[in-house]
């Protein structure tokens, strides 16, 4: 379990921040690092607190009707979860890992999905996808791959231009922690149950996080208002980036998201609900409008 009371202290006592370091690949095409990937997003694996939870916050920001798109999808394990919530739903991913699209594409065949598209595109152009034209922008755990505050700065700003008039959007990524120690305490963790080049995917990650307040000021000035910015409590571990509810979820929909409460074992049922404890925290709560 992680020692979250550890990290803490560590990163309440640490007086500077680490630098943010690039990742070595923008995109991830290496055929083993996908598979690895796909499968810490099983039911079962590291991810699957973190992956309730969105499913959780999404399913009262989607409706019926709604043309999604995912930035920067990856293989799709969310997409592919929402596309099976919402059938009545369109969802584009984009990515621009070829072999990520390709993998996206053939589970959506293999489950019989035919509300899943793809798009191989850079995210802060996407000039396929016409102005106004999209009501719900998704992307999780994928804008610390953008090189630097400029590009991150173009995302927003043509998140902005596609969203439609009564458009909503959902942002999650890690913030940069201040202490390489912490950072070394949450790679032992996800190493326990994901093989070890997801783990080094997962310490890379960190180490390209932006610093959370890099961020919000960033979307203050960008993307379109009102919309909440919420950051971890105590330390700067992630941050959610997200508009008001837009839907209710139909009965059917809860029921599905408690299945797969039922499924998750007791530390992922801990880590859910330390999640919606960091998350909810209204000290850390902003409201931009």
């Amino acid at each position: 379990m992680l020692p979250i009371h550890k990290i803490i202290w560590i990163e309440n006592t640490t007086k500077s921040r680490t630098k943010r370091k690039n990742e070595p690949h923008e995109t991830m095409d290496d055929l083993e690092q996908v598979k690895s990937y796909v499968k810490a997003y099983e039911w079962g694996g590291p991810t699957s607190a973190l992956q309730l939870y969105h499913l959780r916050n999404l399913s009262s920001l989607i409706k019926p009707g709604d043309l999604v798109i995912d930035l920067a999808c990856g293989p799709g394990p969310l997409l592919i979860e929402l596309a099976c919530l919402f059938p009545g739903a369109q969802f584009i991913g984009v990515d621009l890992s070829p072999t990520m699209l390709t993998h996206l594409q053939m589970e959506a065949d293999r489950l019989g999905l035919k509300n899943i598209s793809t798009l191989c595109e850079d995210i802060s152009l996407l000039p396929s996808i016409k102005n106004q034209q999209i009501n719900m922008v998704i992307t999780t755990s994928a804008l610390h791959h953008l090189p630097d505050e400029n590009i991150l700065t173009l995302v927003f700003q043509r998140i902005a231009s596609i969203l439609s008039v009564d458009g909503g959007f959902y942002m999650f990524d890690f913030g940069l922690l201040k202490s390489n120690t912490s950072r070394d305490l949450f790679v032992k963790e996800v190493s326990k149950l994901a093989p070890p080049i997801t783990a080094r995917d997962y310490e890379l990650s960190l180490q390209a996080a932006y610093p959370i307040d890099t961020v919000f000021r960033i979307a203050e000035s960008n993307l379109p208002k009102p919309f909440k910015a919420s950051r971890s409590a105590f330390f700067d571990f992630f941050y959610f980036l997200h508009t008001s509810p837009r839907a209710i979820p139909s009965n059917e929909i809860s029921t599905k998201l408690k299945e797969h409460w039922h499924t998750l074992s007791l530390n992922h049922k801990f880590e859910y609900l330390s999640l919606r404890f960091l998350a909810k925290n209204k000290y850390f709560l902003e409201n931009l409008s």
